[in-house]
């Protein structure tokens, strides 16, 4: 669970290349793929160009699925607050059918359309509208990387908590997935994630899975074999990630997660809701009451108080 951080703040492999000290040439590879894979906000403009360790901070991780003529939909909204002074990191989905505005576009769809009508900056501003918080940085990553990346690394296990078949996004093949500890290359990865339909927990279930393979492919990724394989990590990572973090913001996440983040407990919440059809349409209906206690608990992980 806690590596799932360890992706949000910059991606496995970034992490990786800047703590492994490696070549001078790769470390310039990866700084000019960081430029190369930048979305610039209005808003960034007002930052301060020194991340203070004490300042609690809000990451948007977006995992975007890519469906042939369809220009993508978030099929993973993560929130992760992380407050130093609390010593506290706060993390929690956001059903990707979930009912909201979608700001900019003036009508009520589910939260993950944001991205397909208006990209990431629409996206960002929705999810900003539903937590009542603005989000410091975004962390955009095409979910069909995660095929390259999985392979690259030779492949990841899993503890599988139930037998399932889950059909690719084309519907031309079917992966049967067993139950117990499984060994799953870079498609049926990506697969074994995206499963929800037959999973009695619906999102909650494939939330939990999508863990499971980022956890998986940190361990993998991070081990002294797969630092050999870092200049295909950096290939794989500037043509699949997106994200508003500079290179010497992320060379600052990484100081302070090695030394401080790494140590924080993590709360995790689930968005509760209902099953509902509108206008033949499925939806997950989240009541006032229960974004409202989202957004006090965000609220709550956010303020700074004193150290403990």
């Amino acid at each position: 669970m806690k590596k799932l951080l360890y992706i949000g703040l910059g991606i496995f492999t970034l992490f990786a290349i800047v703590s492994g000290g490696y070549l001078f040439n790769t470390y310039k590879t990866l700084e000019k793929n960081m430029e190369e894979m930048q979305i610039d906000f209005p808003e960034d403009e007002e930052k301060t160009e020194v991340i203070d360790k004490g300042d609690p901070l809000l990451f948007l991780l977006l995992g975007i699925g890519d469906r042939p003529n369809d220009p993508g939909r978030a099929d993973s909204i993560i929130c992760v607050s992380v407050n130093p002074k609390n010593e506290s990191i706060l993390m929690f989905n956001i059903p990707r059918d979930t009912r909201t505005e979608i700001v900019g576009k003036g009508i009520k769809d589910k939260i993950n359309h944001s991205y397909a009508y208006g990209g990431t900056e629409m996206a960002k501003k929705t999810v900003e509208h539903f937590i009542e918080q603005p989000i410091d940085y975004v962390v955009q990553v095409n979910m069909n990387g995660f095929r390259e990346l999985v392979d690259t690394v030779g492949g990841i296990e899993v503890e599988n908590k139930f037998a399932f078949d889950q059909a690719d996004e084309l519907g031309k093949k079917t992966h049967h997935y067993d139950k117990g500890l499984i060994s799953l290359d870079g498609e049926r990865a990506l697969h074994y994630s995206r499963m929800r339909k037959t999973d009695p927990r619906g999102d909650f279930g494939r939330n939990e899975r999508q863990r499971q393979v980022l956890s998986a492919l940190v361990d993998k990724a991070t081990n002294v074999s797969s630092i050999f394989k870092i200049q295909d990590f950096n290939k794989i990572i500037g043509n699949n990630i997106k994200t508003n973090i500079s290179f010497d913001e992320l060379k600052s996440f990484f100081a302070l997660y090695t030394k401080e983040w790494k140590k924080f407990p993590i709360e995790t919440l689930e968005i509760k809701g209902e099953d509902t059809m509108i206008n033949n349409t499925y939806y997950y209906q989240v009541s006032e009451e229960e974004r409202e206690r989202i957004v006090a608990s965000l609220r709550e992980n956010i303020s700074i108080t004193a150290q403990k």
